[in-house]
């Protein structure tokens, strides 16, 4: 059957106190409201009056009421339990009613409260209700990434307890979805199985309706009609017995699905009605628009046009809603807001940590005036002058070892300090070419193994079957089979040449163990000039440059980490070959590219530089091409970090980065390192 786009159900809904997914009961919540219109509680007994007010009425509006309530008197209060909490359900409600601009917001607000006190939990299930906005805007990759930061931070939390399971569920059941969304359905069902382990295990009923649901989505897209009836069926009647309407309008649709893939129209759109009817009576935008494009679609296969019209109009009004450039605009911003702030509080520990160091230093000062003016008073009664002054001198000689000591303290301090900031930027980093990698590879490996196959079977059919046609129609068979042979062998050769290209980003991207090695920095450079040489080359064949290699025979072997240099190599390697292959685009092919690659021992220190002829660096940006997310290059094509990093490296090396340039003619980047011992390493 045809792939019918399904909204991500969002389980990523939890309670901080219950952690339990959003749930309408209306019994509850009248019986909350009775309490909170009595107004006769306070501090800490309201807070959690509102915050179960928020979370189970019904009416998106209420609920969206009562939790901006909790977050005023929690910031009045600074109460920073309930003001995550808060932030949390307005980012709930927001997203029900369709805002996700707003939600995502109040989700990131959710996220950085959680870090700051050190919650655990609160952080891994803001993350994944981000992930939920990501997907409803169809952003797969930020989603996938914040999944992953949900999944991770939950298992890190030491607490077991049965909402810790449910919550772990849930992220793994949105993960699942992803995998719906692109059609990979034996990745789907196996996440969606897993994450009903879960909630039987708990005995967690609204868990189990939403596994058995998707479990249901994916066999009702994979001609499964049986089981997906089967299995929706049982997730609606779950679901029904605990009024969670926005999975009902979900499944209700898929159910359409089922039944038009049986031949009945008429169940079809009887199914849909009702999810329609649903979403518009508990103000579910999404399903609004769901249901209204498949019953425009089921109107205008029954001939009745109008109709067909009439929804098809009501799903653009929702569509556009949720889903316009101004929103993307506000979730794109929102996400780079969020992402400078994270590098903002890195800046402003080390700030802090310089100024506790100054205060250090302010403190030894004052202890030496003070030494000083007590020896003067002893100097001055005492009779034996002399010896005042020798113990007055030996003192000071104390003091100044003493103050030495205390700055060799505070460097090897502020040396430790930049290793762990720069182990974490090269552990995301590496985290997030090995995932890209792996993502390739299981795809991969099928392209592969069915090529194989296929030559093999077209062997047996021409050994076999063909054998038996006549003598004209046998030759035009054995001609085609030759043809199936040749192109299955080209993809399988193809396939056999990615392959190796992303087991070579695996080797690449492994975890540093950061333990140093004596390593032959000259061969170091040859293999990573090689390797983005080739990188390039597999992108961009019409891509050619001359490449001029020099190095030093004097450079001995240094004891370095070889993937901290290697990183600082392939990126002034990549920033090269981008520099000249840009201007020979620019000049239509009438520029020769030109790298260059020099070492050279000088003094003390190994000195190496990359140059090239390209289309250099303008002047006005030379003070901030070291700056973390500074790029000159188009919107898309750098990140700003590759010499943020490398620079960090080096530095942390106790070495030099710099730059030569002149604009439109050259950029040479020259790297300085120190041959003796160096205590520090990254990893």
């Amino acid at each position: 059957m045809v792939y019918r786009k399904t909204h991500i159900l969002l389980f990523g809904c939890f309670l901080f106190i219950t952690s339990r997914v959003f749930a309408q009961d209306q019994r509850k919540a009248d019986s909350l409201a009775v309490i909170y219109e009595k107004n006769t509680l306070t501090d800490t007994a309201k807070f959690k009056l509102l915050q179960e007010l928020s979370f189970y009425e019904p009416d998106s509006k209420k609920g969206l009421k009562y939790a901006e309530e909790l977050i005023t008197l929690s910031e009045q209060a600074g109460n920073n339990k309930y003001l995550r909490a808060g932030y949390f359900l307005k980012g709930t409600r927001k997203r029900l009613l369709g805002q996700l601009d707003e939600a995502l917001a109040a989700y990131i607000k959710s996220v950085e409260i959680a870090r700051k006190s050190h919650h655990l939990k609160g952080e891994g299930e803001a993350y994944s209700a981000i992930a939920d906005i990501y997907t409803i805007a169809n952003n797969l990759p930020n989603a996938k990434n914040y999944y992953n930061k949900a999944i991770v931070t939950l298992r890190q939390s030491k607490s077991q307890s049965q909402t810790d399971s449910i919550n772990l569920a849930s992220v793994i059941n949105n993960a699942g979805e992803l995998f719906l969304r692109i059609k990979k359905y034996d990745s789907a069902l196996l996440y969606f199985n897993d994450a009903k382990l879960i909630f039987d295990k708990v005995n967690y009923q609204r868990g189990t309706g939403y596994s058995l649901g998707n479990i249901g989505i994916v066999y009702a897209n994979t001609g499964k009609n049986n089981l997906a009836e089967k299995n929706i069926e049982e997730a609606i009647h779950i679901l029904e017995e605990k009024q969670d309407y926005y999975p009902i309008c979900v499944y209700l649709t898929s159910m359409a699905d089922v039944y038009l893939n049986k031949g009945d129209n008429q169940a079809a759109l009887n199914y849909t009605i009702k999810s329609q009817q649903i979403a518009e009576q508990h103000g579910l935008k999404e399903q609004v628009a769901d249901a209204s494009l498949k019953l425009s679609q089921l109107y205008e296969k029954s001939g009745n046009i109008s109709e067909g019209f009439k929804n098809y109009k009501k799903h653009i009004v929702y569509r556009d809603s949720l889903n316009n450039k101004e929103t993307d605009r506000k979730l794109s911003e929102l996400q780079k807001d969020y992402e400078v702030s994270q590098k903002q509080i890195e800046v402003d520990l080390l700030n802090q940590q310089k100024s506790n160091q100054k205060y250090l230093v302010l403190s030894l000062g004052t202890i030496l005036i003070l030494t000083i003016i007590i020896l003067y008073i002893l100097l001055r009664n005492n009779r034996h002058k002399q010896k005042a002054y020798e113990i007055l001198n030996l003192q000071k000689q104390e003091t100044d070892r003493q103050k030495a000591k205390v700055q060799d303290a505070l460097a090897e301090l502020q040396f430790t300090q930049k290793q762990l900031i720069q182990s974490a930027k090269m552990a995301s980093l590496g985290e997030l070419t090995a995932g890209i990698a792996h993502e390739i590879q299981n795809p991969l490996n099928f392209v592969n193994n069915f090529s194989e196959l296929s030559v093999e079977l077209l062997n047996e059919l021409k050994e076999g079957t063909v054998n038996r046609l006549t003598a004209s129609d046998k030759a035009e068979a054995h001609e085609i089979i030759n043809v199936l042979q040749e192109n299955f062998k080209k993809i399988g050769d193809h396939g056999k040449r990615a392959d190796s290209i992303v087991k070579g980003m695996l080797q690449h991207s492994r975890t540093s163990t950061g333990k140093k090695e004596l390593t032959d920095i000259n061969a170091l450079a040859d293999e990573y000039l090689r390797l983005s040489y080739h990188g390039l080359r597999a992108k961009d064949k019409d891509f050619n440059v001359t490449i001029t290699k020099d190095f030093d025979a004097r450079i001995s072997e240094m004891e370095v980490v070889p993937q901290d240099i290697g990183r600082v190599l392939l990126n002034l390697y990549n920033n090269a070959f981008y520099a000249v292959n840009k201007k020979n685009k620019k000049t239509n092919g009438a520029f020769k590219p030109q790298v260059s690659v020099t070492t050279r021992k000088v003094g003390n220190k190994l000195e190496l530089s990359v140059r090239d002829n390209g289309i250099g660096i303008p002047q006005n940006a030379l003070d901030k091409i070291f700056q973390p997310f500074f790029t000159t290059k188009p919107a898309g094509e750098g990140t700003g970090l590759g010499l943020s990093l490398s620079y960090d490296i080096i530095k942390a090396y106790g070495g030099e980065l710099k730059v030569e340039t002149q604009e439109g003619e050259f950029a040479e980047f020259i790297v300085q390192l120190p041959t003796g011992n160096h205590t520090g390493t990254l990893s």
